[in-house]
C-alpha cells in the first residue's frame, strides 16, 4: 500500500467535505444534513486507516492524524446525531473547547505531514482549509444575524 498516496487523498477528500458541509449550511440546503454526516462517517475510514498504516509501518505521526480525525468525529457525532446537544449557540464550553481542539489538531496533523510528502498537496490542503475556515465563520455570522431577526 502506497501509505503516501492514501494520506495526501484523505486528507483533501477531508477538507473537501467540509467545504461542501459549510457550503450546504450557508445555504441552508437539504443536503447539510447527508453531507454533516459524511463528514462524521469518515472518522471510521480515519480509524480504519490509522490501523492499515500502523500494520504497514507508516510513521506514526500519519497514525496519529487519523486517530485525531477519528476521536473528532466521534466526539462530533456524539454530540451532533447521537444525542443531539444544543451546544453552539449558547456555547457550552465543556464541548467547544474538546471539539474545536480535536478538530484543529486533526487537520494540522494531517496537514504538516503534506509539506514532506508533495508540496502541490501541501498548498492546496491549506488553500482548502482557509476557505472552509471562512465558510464556517461565515455559517456562524449567518446564523446569529438570522437568529437576531427571528426575535
Amino acid at each position: 500500500m502506497d501509505t503516501n498516496f492514501a494520506f495526501v487523498v484523505f486528507a483533501l477528500a477531508s477538507q473537501v467535505l467540509l467545504i461542501a458541509f459549510f457550503a450546504s449550511h450557508l445555504l441552508r440546503s437539504s443536503v447539510e444534513a447527508v453531507v454533516g454526516r459524511l463528514v462524521y462517517a469518515l472518522g471510521a475510514l480515519a480509524l480504519l486507516l490509522a490501523a492499515a498504516f500502523a500494520v504497514a509501518g507508516a510513521p506514526w505521526y500519519h497514525v496519529l492524524a487519523f486517530v485525531l480525525y477519528a476521536a473528532w468525529a466521534a466526539f462530533g457525532a456524539s454530540v451532533d446525531l447521537i444525542r443531539p446537544t444544543q451546544w453552539r449557540e449558547p456555547q457550552r464550553w465543556g464541548i467547544v473547547v474538546p471539539y474545536v481542539f480535536l478538530l484543529v489538531a486533526a487537520l494540522f496533523a494531517l496537514w504538516i505531514p503534506l509539506w514532506y510528502i508533495d508540496w502541490n498537496a501541501w498548498l492546496a490542503f491549506g488553500s482548502l482549509y482557509a476557505i472552509h475556515t471562512v465558510m464556517n465563520l461565515a455559517s456562524h455570522v449567518v446564523a446569529r444575524r438570522a437568529a437576531a431577526h427571528s426575535l
